[in-house]
């Protein structure tokens, strides 16, 4: 059993909804039905094994006499045809309760047109308030800072990143020439030759690729082992420095008596 916590519109606190496995309805004896079947209070079952009480159900009648109906459950909600009777509704795989298939909001908007735009905008220009302006056109104050607020979000980072490679792809700048280009760089060091700009440049293509993300862990480990090391060693410089202090000492106190 795992709980869901949704605040509904107009009520102060969320509201607690378990969710059972059918296994754990079984040995509690607990009556359930198909989601298909259930109504607003009753122990619906998904189609992948799990069981929790339905907290709406509405139908939408359409022109052509049939109706289409809304079913709400703590792990989400779902628009049914029953025209179509091999529809199915599971949990897994599920992320949120707040969107119709599960996906996280954001998910769902990458795929549209205006977000694509933003995304573009803003890998050409890197100004945020320029970008909005560009992909929308003059737009409110509140308006403005909502999708402000939607580009501080991974998911759309990662669609800079895709329209960042696609610029740097297009004008020749690929993954394999930035390593190509790194090689370079280190050439340049091994002959004592200034290589600030040329890594600077390669650090930020490296950035756009989205290189350095994947390899952060990595490197922050050999810092911190090299940090370490460079404390060992300072450590041992210090003891030797007092072994042979007290050497001197021990003598002169001898060469004393």
């Amino acid at each position: 059993m795992f709980t869901v916590n949704i605040k509904h519109r107009g009520d102060d606190a969320p509201t607690e909804y378990e969710v059972y496995e059918q296994d754990e309805m079984d040995k509690q004896g607990k009556e359930y039905v198909h989601w298909k079947d259930a109504r607003v209070g009753d122990w619906a079952l998904s189609d992948d094994g799990f069981c929790a009480k339905v907290i709406k159900r509405t139908k939408y009648p359409n022109d052509r006499g049939a109706h289409t109906v809304y079913l709400r459950l703590p792990w989400g909600y779902f628009m049914w045809n029953p025209k179509y009777p091999t529809t199915k509704f599971n949990v897994k795989g599920r992320v949120t309760p707040h969107t119709l298939k599960g996906n996280p909001y954001l998910s769902g908007a990458k795929k549209q047109e205006k977000m694509k735009n933003l995304a573009m905008c803003y890998a050409q220009t890197m100004n945020k308030d320029l970008a909005i302006d560009l992909a929308f056109g003059s737009l409110t104050d509140k308006m403005h800072m909502s999708w402000k607020r939607r580009m501080k979000t991974e998911v759309f980072r990662d669609m800079v990143r895709e329209e960042l490679q696609k610029l740097l792809n297009e004008h020749g700048y690929t993954a394999d020439w930035t390593m190509e280009l790194l090689g370079d760089a280190i050439e340049l060091a091994k002959n004592k030759k200034d290589v600030s700009n040329i890594m600077r440049a390669v650090e930020n293509l490296q950035d756009m690729h989205g290189m350095k993300d994947k390899a952060l862990t990595k490197t922050t480990t050999s810092i911190e082992a090299v940090s370490t090391k460079k404390m060992l060693d300072e450590i041992s410089e210090e003891e030797k420095k007092l072994i042979a202090t007290q050497v001197v000492e021990d003598a002169g106190e001898t060469s004393s008596k």
